[in-house]
Parts: C-alpha cells; sequence; structure tokens
C-alpha cells in the first residue's frame, strides 16, 4: 500500500469516526442509542474486570508451578531440608 492509499484511507476511517462520535453525542437519536448500549458496555466492563482476575490467578499458579518443577530438577544436596513438624 502506498502513502497515498493509507492517507485517503487514514482520512476515511477519520470521517467515518467523527461522523459517527458526532451522531452519538450530538443528536436526540444518538442519546437514545448510547442510552441503550450503555447496560450492555458495563456487563462488557465487568465480565473483562473477571477475566482479568482469573487470568492474573492461572498466571500465578502457573508461576508456582515452575517454581515447583524447578526445585524438584535441582540435586537433592542443594536444596534446603526442613524438618518436619513433631507431632505428640
Amino acid at each position: 500500500m502506498d502513502d497515498r492509499s493509507r492517507v485517503l484511507l487514514s482520512a476515511c476511517l477519520g470521517a467515518l469516526v467523527g461522523g459517527l462520535g458526532g451522531y452519538l453525542f450530538l443528536t436526540e437519536n444518538g442519546r437514545r442509542v448510547r442510552d441503550s448500549l450503555e447496560p450492555g458496555v458495563d456487563d462488557l466492563l465487568r465480565e473483562v474486570r473477571h477475566l482479568k482476575a482469573a487470568a492474573e490467578k492461572a498466571r500465578k499458579a502457573a508461576e508456582e508451578g515452575w517454581t515447583a518443577i524447578e526445585e524438584l530438577r535441582r540435586p537433592v544436596q542443594t536444596r534446603v531440608m526442613v524438618k518436619p513438624p513433631v507431632l505428640y
């Protein structure tokens, strides 16, 4: 794609986004559209936050798993030996 095509594509996309923004924020019908979309956007954002939290938990679990694997791969002599608690 040459520079002229990129400029034309960018101008068209800019006009489209500007027109859509103007419609949504400057017209009565646009306000109604925004009002009808708002609950769905809120639900989507809530789900994204839940997904982010789940991904963070999965990352921590994977990190702990790799740490455990690396611990098992080390020779026995270099491992720190911890005495088990004495049970009476």
